[in-house]
This record gives C-alpha cells, sequence and structure tokens, in this order.
C-alpha cells in the first residue's frame, strides 16, 4: 500500500492539485532518546542546553494533539514494531485544547524508508471532538477539505485507532542545522471508530521523550550531539507505545 501511495503521490507533488502547506519534500533522521522519570523536566533541560551545538528555546511550549489511523488488521502497527524498513503512519495533529472545536488540525501522512523520513501536511476543515467523533464524522471532513484523490482514497482504508496528547518544548541549535522536541505528560486516550467515552480517564505515561531531528547533509555531527547527551537513544514510537498501553494483542 505504501509504495502504490508513494508512486501515486509523487505524479502530483508538483502540481497544482496537491493541497500541502508546505510543498518542500525533504527527508530528515530523527534520533529518539527515552527519558526515564528518574530526571526531572529542569535536569533534561540542562542536559539539552549545556550541549556544546548550544541549543536555545525557541517557539513557546504548546500541547500537541494526535488521532491516529489505522487498517483494522493494524497493519501500520505492526510494520513498525516488526522494522519494516518502508512504512508510514497517518495521524490528525492539532495544537492547544484536546477536545472541542479543533479549529486548525492538519492532516500529516509520515513516511518512513529506511533510517530518513518525510511527513506530508495537508489542511483539514475544522471538525468537533466529543463522544459523538466517530468514523463518518472524520471521514466526512476528509471528503470536503479537498485532499489529493490518492490520499483520500487511502483514508478509505483506516480508522481511528488512537488519541494521544503531550506538552512539547522546542529547542535550536546555534547554527540552526539542529532541532530537539522535549515532550512529556503523555496521555493516551481510547478513540473507537464507532463509539467513544472521552469521559474515561487517559492513560499516562511517566516517560519524557527527547528527539534530534535534522537534514540529510547535516548527519555528520549528530552523534558528538547524541553523546553528549546521558539519556538511551532508542527506537520510539509514539503510537506504539499508545496502542500498547490501552490494547493487548493475543500472544
Amino acid at each position: 500500500m505504501i509504495n502504490e501511495l508513494i508512486e501515486k503521490a509523487a505524479k502530483i507533488i508538483n502540481s497544482d492539485e496537491f493541497h500541502t502547506i508546505d510543498k518542500s519534500h525533504n527527508f530528515r533522521y530523527e534520533r529518539k532518546f527515552t527519558v526515564p522519570n528518574t530526571y526531572s523536566l529542569k535536569t533534561i533541560e540542562q542536559f539539552i542546553k549545556r550541549n556544546k551545538s548550544l541549543f536555545r528555546e525557541v517557539f513557546h511550549l504548546r500541547q500537541v494533539n494526535n488521532i491516529y489511523f489505522d487498517t483494522a488488521a493494524y497493519n501500520d502497527y505492526f510494520d513498525n514494531v516488526l522494522g519494516v524498513s518502508d512504512r508510514k503512519k497517518i495521524r490528525i495533529r492539532w495544537y492547544g485544547d484536546t477536545f472541542g472545536e479543533i479549529k486548525k488540525p492538519v492532516l500529516e501522512v509520515k513516511i518512513k524508508k529506511g533510517v530518513v523520513g518525510d511527513k506530508w501536511s495537508y489542511k483539514l476543515d475544522p471538525f468537533v471532538l466529543n463522544n459523538d467523533f466517530d468514523n463518518d464524522v472524520i471521514q466526512s471532513v476528509f471528503k470536503a477539505s479537498g485532499l489529493p484523490l490518492p490520499i483520500l482514497e487511502s483514508l478509505k482504508n483506516v480508522t481511528p485507532t488512537l488519541l494521544n496528547s503531550y506538552k512539547r518544548k522546542y529547542y535550536m541549535s546555534a547554527d540552526n542545522k539542529y532541532r530537539v522536541t522535549l515532550d512529556y505528560k503523555l496521555l493516551y486516550h481510547k478513540i473507537d471508530k464507532r463509539f467513544n467515552n472521552f469521559d474515561i480517564t487517559a492513560a499516562s505515561d511517566p516517560n519524557k521523550i527527547v528527539e534530534l531531528k535534522y537534514g540529510l547533509k547535516d548527519d555528520g555531527l549528530a552523534n558528538a550531539i547524541s553523546k553528549q547527551f546521558p539519556f538511551r537513544l532508542n527506537k520510539n514510537s509514539k503510537y506504539v507505545n499508545g496502542i500498547d498501553t490501552i490494547k493487548r494483542f493475543p500472544q
């Protein structure tokens, strides 16, 4: 499915039909570090700012919210767990309050090819996230949002599988080539294609996630930057972690 999607989308990537926020198409590296809750937020920030690349805080603290989508067989989840080289992840992202009127949602298709990734972004029409939300509601939003046909067709095969939220802080190196994000207060909510009850308390994750992000041409210094963090570099997926938290697959 992913190869077919890439081939179809590539044909329209430079056309007026390609309805994206940013039409640039750039792969990048993402190094992820899982930080146990024994580290305080203040201590983590000190390690980031004391790095020799002179990271400084930029932008402002935001709450990030995502609805993830997958097939009935959880193909994207298992592709990630099994380490499939070419895989994808589909989500809707917005900032601010998790529930109520979602005024500026963005559909994101994250493409992973080996150790690098890309992200395609598409503006969506506003919608309301409450206990009346279901797959029919979001499919109607997809249809009304002017998405490219290959993307719209691929969305017919997936349904909501996870809702999560977290706080995010942003840092930039002195040369503006490397970006670090710090995520904490992770929450996972169950979400279903038919019946939802968001009044149920979300599951919390006490870990914190640090991500180092940079372009393909800037891989040379990434090892030196990473080694200055005392955190464990590992494969980390908030989607996989969330599914593992709220759902148990048979062994």
